[in-house]
């Protein structure tokens, strides 16, 4: 039996091409997503990720009438630039490979189950995945519109009334969007099931990934001091792709429980004029306790079209904060200095957008799935015995 590929695989990608990674600092206007960084390939970069043949630190590569550069005081004021790059290589590098690997042995499984029970491919995934995705329910369609508003230019959902129906309203769109999206999903688990059946492992190494240095300051943290892993995370409570991101961090939280630290640094955008308002009122909430902070956060986080004055004060309610203190702490200018010092040491570190990961150093661009972090956890894991 001959397996057709794109058969197999025309489910995976819609969700992601569909719903982005990430929003944009002003800096990159122009775009509302930033793309995944993925993980590293196997084996040493090559040279020229590394460094222009033959140069080492202290080499000349610039010379003028009394004066010299060398490699070193050349490339300092973009050493971190170059981190990224050479990470962005090797990311992609890595996801061609590992695509392939996948890409075949998703191909070995499917086959071999279609072939057991009888049957073609198509008909496997017509069996195993479109006919076990419900119709988008109508809570579906207005919850993926509103990601997807800008997207479609802000067209409506449905035909303005009284318009007989010119063909503006995007709600087919939508729904095609939230059956892709679900039948990836639902295909993605079924392979997962099909791999565990049919014994897969996938053993293609990890190497070490370029790090960059980055500070978790004091900001609030979740897991203990000791772990022999720092999540830090530049994020901000407006952006939606943070919201879903926020769901990951829990994940990993509980998966890695005791080895794993988060920390959250504030990285509000210029375009959305509700972060800043909220971050001074977490903070401020923060200072009276670390558990009245996640209150914060985990609201909001979870609440993000509910950003006004109202929410902050209902919150604060729910978090028992001590108002009066509350409200002289979000008058002090020096909360929004701190917020501010976040974001600007989240942009010497090369953060553009957000949500923005570092893992021990390793950078994460993007509301990465949980897979991801686990291949550099437990990469960082292993290392560390």
């Amino acid at each position: 039996m001959r397996l057709s590929l794109p058969s197999l695989l025309r489910f995976a990608p819609a969700a992601v091409a569909l719903f982005g990674y990430g929003c944009d600092t002003p800096v990159s206007a122009g775009t509302a997503e930033a793309g995944p960084t993925k993980a590293a390939p196997a084996g040493p970069p090559p040279a020229a990720a590394r460094a222009p043949a033959g140069a080492d630190d202290a080499a000349v590569v610039a010379t003028w009438n009394g004066g010299s550069l060398s490699y070193s005081d050349a490339r300092k004021d973009v050493e971190i630039k170059l981190l990224q790059m050479q990470g962005e290589y090797l990311s992609g590098r890595y996801d061609a490979e590992l695509d392939a690997v996948d890409e075949q042995v998703n191909k070995a499984v499917a086959e071999a189950e279609a072939g057991k029970r009888g049957i073609t491919i198509e008909a496997l995934m017509q069996v195993e995945v479109e006919q076990k995705v419900s119709p988008p329910t109508e809570p579906e369609i207005q919850d993926a519109y509103k990601q997807l508003q800008r997207k479609f230019r802000g067209r409506p959902l449905d035909d303005p009334p009284g318009e007989g129906g010119g063909g503006t309203g995007v709600r087919p769109q939508v729904a095609q969007a939230v059956t892709q999206k679900k039948q990836g999903e639902r295909y993605a688990a079924f392979m997962d099931d099909l791999r565990v059946q049919y014994g897969v492992n996938v053993t293609l190494p990890y190497p070490d990934m370029p790090r960059i240095p980055v500070s978790v300051d004091d900001d609030p943290s979740e897991g203990s001091p000791d772990a022999l892993v720092t999540v830090i995370q530049f994020a901000e409570f407006q952006c939606p792709y943070c919201g879903s991101a926020n769901e990951t961090v829990k994940q990993v939280l509980k998966a890695y429980d005791g080895k794993v630290r988060f920390v959250f640094r504030d990285f509000p955008l210029g375009f959305h004029e509700n972060a800043i308002p909220v971050a001074i009122a977490a903070n401020c909430a923060g200072q009276q306790g670390l558990e009245k902070y996640w209150k914060f956060h985990d609201h909001f986080m979870q609440n993000q079209q509910a950003l006004t004055e109202a929410d902050i004060q209902r919150t604060a309610v729910e978090a028992a904060v001590n108002t009066a203190k509350w409200e002289a702490c979000r008058k002090d200018p020096a909360i929004e200095a701190e917020i501010r010092k976040d974001q600007t040491d989240g942009a010497a570190v090369g953060v553009t957008g957000t949500p923005a990961f570092f893992v021990n150093g390793i950078f994460l661009n993007g509301a990465q799935p949980f897979d991801k972090f686990k291949m550099v956890i437990d990469a960082e894991l292993a290392k560390k015995g």
